[in-house]
């Protein structure tokens, strides 16, 4: 009984949640039908002016090929440095008094270190076999009295990034046999340098260009809101609000920018297929397994959310623009 009393004493605490439920499941429903029909109403718009809605989409997608393809450049250029840094290897000039059979003993000791992929002998007999063979004073070294080179082994790094490298090295150089440790990969660090310096110079055109994307947009909204204005001034004195206003022309935009960066998606993609045979036949000349790869998904990603809201922000800059400046007829 007195659990009952209880609950007929209170009903609105059962009650309240389930209609409040309902309020915001049919507010919900009501924002996305709306959506959907300015959507598909802006769309039809564009539909029915194809050449100036094409010439806009046309002039968006080259704003956006252009960074686009870049960016797929300069990804396609990052797999063979990376490849390049995976065969780096360390010369380990021995002393001149370690003996070859010496020598070959610290290269299977060394073969077992967790930091080493893989080491490589090459005698004192080697070295001077191929001093003779590429120098072209064969004739002088012949004529020496024994021989001056020292043992070098050739040490694989397992890990090839900067840290380990630098802590392999000063292992190395710890070595009593050891008299000098070289690792060459100034060239590629400065390969590297090139390639940052041109991301970001590609990052800086493609923040400038996405301001052209703004204007391109905006300019095109603009010219549809001077077109319908009486038509807004109406709807404004019928007592439509500034957000009912701002809908429509704000998914043109939308858009405006994503058929744009669809079209830039294609152009990024076809330029690495016009390029891809002749990279293809210069990999196999090096006996490279290597291949262009098209955008990938992150790429993608980024090019058309960036567009879609480059945009937006474009369209929602007119129109505000528009709305604070509009006089009653």
């Amino acid at each position: 009984m007195l659990k009952n009393s209880s609950s007929k004493g209170r009903p609105g605490l059962f009650r309240q949640p389930l209609s409040q439920k309902i309020r915001w499941s049919v507010r919900l429903k009501t924002y996305a039908l709306a959506h959907l029909h300015s959507l598909q109403g802006s769309f039809l718009r564009i539909w029915e002016t194809p050449i100036a809605s094409s010439l806009t989409i046309l002039v968006v997608a080259i704003a956006l090929a252009l960074p686009a393809s870049f960016h797929a450049l300069i990804q396609n250029a990052r797999l063979p440095i990376e490849a390049l840094q995976t065969t780096s290897q360390i010369s380990l000039f021995l002393k001149p008094e370690i003996t070859n059979e010496a020598a070959r003993r610290l290269t299977e000791k060394l073969g077992g270190f967790p930091l080493i992929l893989g080491t490589q002998l090459l005698t004192k007999e080697d070295g001077l076999r191929e001093l003779i063979a590429y120098s072209g004073f064969a004739d002088a070294l012949s004529a020496l009295h024994g021989n001056p080179l020292p043992a070098v082994i050739l040490v694989r790094p397992r890990m090839t990034d900067a840290a380990a490298v630098t802590l392999m090295l000063n292992e190395l150089r710890r070595l009593s046999e050891a008299d000098h440790v070289q690792f060459d990969d100034e060239w590629l660090k400065k390969l590297r340098a090139v390639l940052a310096i041109a991301e970001r110079c590609i990052a800086a055109f493609s923040i400038l260009l996405g301001f052209g994307v703004v204007f391109i947009v905006g300019n095109t909204i603009r010219l549809e809101l001077q077109s319908r204005r009486e038509e807004i001034a109406v709807n404004k004195m019928l007592g439509a609000t500034d957000h009912f206003i701002r809908r429509p022309f704000i998914h043109s935009g939308f858009w405006y920018a994503f058929l744009g960066a669809l079209m830039a998606w294609l152009v990024a993609n076809l330029l690495i297929l016009g390029i891809q045979s002749p990279a293809n036949e210069l990999a196999e000349l090096y006996g490279s397994p290597y291949r262009l790869a098209y955008l990938d998904l992150r790429g993608t990603a980024l090019l058309m959310g960036s567009a879609i809201v480059l945009g937006i922000v474009g369209a929602i800059v007119v129109v505000n623009h528009f709305l604070k400046d509009l006089e009653p007829l």
